[in-house]
């Protein structure tokens, strides 16, 4: 199945002055929830849908611990979760305190399994219509902007 995209115009917040340039965006084309997945893999395998269930919960829980402790979680083939953080600078290293750190991200990096995915000559794509905004479908129904 091809990957959905739609152009669209993006400034450059750095170059506020020229004209937006026009870039793909990736239009899913829908989601798969915890239980398909858990169902679609016990098809797969001669685990029920609930002992599937019960393993990716316990996955998920073992690593919210690990990652907490600062680890990184590694899913041989799959890849690497590990934290990542931001926030502002001090001038000296001394200075610096923790509540300069602003936000904490969860950061993925894909594994071998996972990239094989990524190679470009193997996937293809479709172009499609932009999704519309609320305020688009807002206007387009005639209705009032709520959001001024």
């Amino acid at each position: 199945m091809p990957i959905n995209y739609s152009v669209g115009p993006r400034k450059n917040p750095q170059e506020k002055n020229t004209p937006p340039r026009y870039y793909a965006k990736v239009q899913a084309s829908g989601k798969v929830d915890f239980d398909t997945l858990a169902n679609e893999i016990s098809y797969a395998t001669t685990l029920t849908d609930g002992d599937v269930s019960n393993v990716l919960r316990a996955l998920v829980v073992q690593m919210k611990k690990h990652l907490a402790d600062g680890k990184i979680v590694s899913l041989d083939g799959f890849g690497n979760f590990q934290f990542q953080i931001n926030g502002k600078g001090a001038v000296t290293e001394k200075d610096y305190r923790t509540s300069l750190i602003q936000k904490v991200r969860i950061q993925f990096k894909p594994g071998r399994l996972i990239r094989e995915v990524l190679n470009l000559s193997t996937l293809s794509f479709q172009k499609v219509k932009p999704r519309k905004t609320a305020e688009e479908e807002v206007e387009e129904e005639g209705g009032e902007d709520l959001t001024a």
